[in-house]
């Protein structure tokens, strides 16, 4: 796993193993795990790490102490040139190219970027009273980081110009109603909740076939229906050559728990 440099201060980013569910942690909580290029870059190799890593087959991300995160931190960003903002070495939507599921526990307020990194997952649970803004316009910005295309096929259009336009605030109660995120809870409750989820998928749902359905949701996004069934029909020509299937159709029979290979 990824390590930062051996200076003694703590990462921006922890990672702990629950099982076959990694957690990644957002760990700057005196600054509402403010965004930085130092989080950022070890947040992504974190991630492609874990997507290569067999031992992991679901991921958790969430913030530590009372926010998930509070946007970009003005005062890293002021030493970035401008023409790092135009840059795609790292994009927020690597989550969703990944083939393991990412699980977003929004803690606290998102904003920002902090609202793409949670945007840009799989399957959010939130905090009743978290707080939920794009920020970009009312600090003179464009909405950023691939959010435009993400946020209507959320939640549709009028919605996204009304996000966008006026920045407002909503809490997660208005988050879940509106489609933001999935399922909304107290927020002592929100971590236990997504890695009891992600732990469903680690050892219940086989990591090939999950793989295969997120690369069928995403591109299937800028695809017609069509092309979406033929890729289906190729899609599972394959599946039902792989041991997945032959593990599903015994489990049936042995009573147990499915014994699903990991990706290569």
């Amino acid at each position: 796993m990824p390590e930062e440099n051996g200076s003694g201060v703590a990462p921006q980013v922890l990672a702990e193993y629950h099982d076959a569910v990694l957690l990644l942690t957002l760990n700057r909580p005196d600054q509402l795990n403010a965004w930085t290029p130092t989080m950022q870059h070890r947040y992504f190799d974190l991630l492609e790490h874990a997507d290569q890593d067999p031992s992991v087959r679901a991921i958790v991300l969430t913030g530590a102490g009372r926010g998930f995160c509070a946007g970009a931190d003005v005062a890293t960003l002021a030493d970035l040139p401008v023409e790092s903002h135009s840059r795609n070495d790292h994009p927020p939507s690597l989550p969703i190219r990944l083939r393991k599921p990412v699980i977003a526990a929004i803690n606290g307020s998102a904003a920002g970027v902090g609202l793409v990194a949670a945007l840009f997952t799989d399957v959010r649970f939130a905090a009743a009273d978290a707080k939920f803004t794009t920020a970009f316009s009312r600090r003179g910005l464009v909405a950023e980081h691939g959010i435009a295309w993400l946020l209507p096929k959320l939640i549709g259009v009028s919605k996204a110009l009304d996000l966008l336009l006026s920045a407002r605030t909503v809490a997660g109660t208005e988050a879940h109603e509106l489609g933001l995120v999935d399922r909304v809870l107290p927020r002592d409750e929100v971590l236990d909740a997504a890695l009891e989820y992600a732990h469903t998928l680690a050892t219940e749902c086989s990591p090939a076939a999950m793989a295969d359905i997120k690369q069928q949701i995403y591109s299937g996004l800028d695809t017609g229906l069509e092309t979406a069934a033929s890729d289906a029909g190729e899609r599972m020509i394959a599946a039902l050559h792989r041991p997945d299937s032959a593990e599903n159709d015994g489990n049936h029979h042995a009573d147990r728990a499915p014994r699903f290979p990991p990706l290569d």
